[in-house]
C-alpha cells in the first residue's frame, strides 16, 4: 500500500479519489496534460538530431562532431539549443547551420518516438483514464507537422490514446503562441466538463490553467521551461514525476 502523509493522501492520490467520486456519482471529469516537458523528456530527441546532424554532416559541423567524442548525459540538454551547444563547445559558423537542420527534425512527425516518458507518467495517466475521467493531451505542437508523431508516440508507450475517454488538442497552426492557443483552448474545455487535474511544466501555462479552472488540482513537473518564465502562482503542486511517494513526507509542495 502507497504511504501518505499525517495531513493525507499524496495529491496525486488524492486525484484519482477525486476522479472516481465523480465516476460513481455519474459526473464527467476531465484531465489536462502537456506533453514536452510533463510527460516527455524531450532532450533525448535533441539528443538523438544532435548525433544525426554530427554523423550526416561531419565535415561541415567539425565542433560537433568532436562533442559527441565526449559526451556523457543529458544534463548538457537545455530549453536553449544555443545554450546546448555552447555547453558541448559548439560556437561559429557552424551553429546557424545546426539550428536549421535540428529544426526541420524536431517539429516533425518522425522523431518524437525519441522522446522519454518522465518516470511514472505512463502508469499514471492510465490511472486517471481508468478512474473515470477523460484525458486531454494539450499541446503546443501543431497539427500539421505533429499529430501523426504524437500519437504514434503516445501509443508506442502504452497512453491511452484514441480511444473513448481521450482527446488530443494540438494547434492549427505552428507560429501561434503557446500561452495564447492554451488560453482560447481552456474556454472550450471549460464547457466539456469538470476539469479535475492539470499537468504542465511551463509556469505562464500553468498560471493560466490554474486561473481558468481554480477547483481543479494544478501540478507543475520540474523539467524544462522557457527562460524569464514568470513566478509559478501559490497553489500549485510542485513534483518531479509521477512515482508514487516513496515515505511518509508527500512527494510535493505548493
Amino acid at each position: 500500500m502507497r504511504k501518505t502523509s499525517a495531513k493525507g493522501p499524496a495529491p496525486l492520490d488524492k486525484v484519482i479519489t477525486c476522479i472516481e467520486k465523480a465516476t460513481k456519482e455519474g459526473r464527467s471529469t476531465l484531465a489536462i496534460f502537456d506533453l514536452d516537458g510533463t510527460l516527455f523528456d524531450n532532450r533525448t530527441r535533441t539528443i538523438f538530431i544532435l548525433r544525426e546532424i554530427a554523423e550526416k554532416f561531419d565535415s561541415r559541423v567539425p565542433g560537433l562532431a568532436r562533442a559527441f567524442r565526449t559526451f556523457q548525459d543529458l544534463s548538457v540538454v537545455d530549453y536553449s539549443l544555443d545554450v546546448t551547444l555552447a555547453r558541448v563547445g559548439v560556437r561559429g559558423a557552424e551553429t546557424e547551420f545546426i539550428k536549421q537542420e535540428w529544426a526541420k527534425r524536431f517539429f516533425s512527425d518522425g522523431y518524437q518516438k525519441f522522446d522519454m516518458p518522465i518516470a511514472g507518467a505512463k502508469a499514471y495517466v492510465n490511472r486517471v483514464h481508468k478512474a473515470g475521467a477523460t484525458v486531454i493531451y494539450l499541446t503546443g505542437r501543431d497539427v500539421g507537422r505533429m499529430l501523426v508523431g504524437t500519437t504514434e508516440v503516445l501509443r508506442l508507450y502504452g497512453f491511452p490514446v484514441g480511444i473513448e475517454g481521450t482527446m488530443t488538442i494540438v494547434k492549427k497552426e505552428f507560429e501561434q503562441d503557446d500561452e495564447l492557443f492554451k488560453k482560447e483552448v481552456s474556454e472550450y474545455i471549460r464547457r466539456l466538463g469538470e476539469v479535475a487535474c492539470i499537468f504542465e511544466n511551463e509556469p505562464a501555462n500553468s498560471n493560466i490553467l490554474q486561473a481558468r479552472f481554480p477547483s481543479a488540482e494544478s501540478f507543475f513537473v520540474l523539467t524544462q521551461h522557457r527562460p524569464g518564465a514568470p513566478a509559478l502562482n501559490p497553489g500549485i503542486h510542485r513534483i518531479k514525476d509521477f512515482l508514487p511517494a516513496a515515505g511518509p513526507t508527500a512527494r510535493s509542495r505548493k
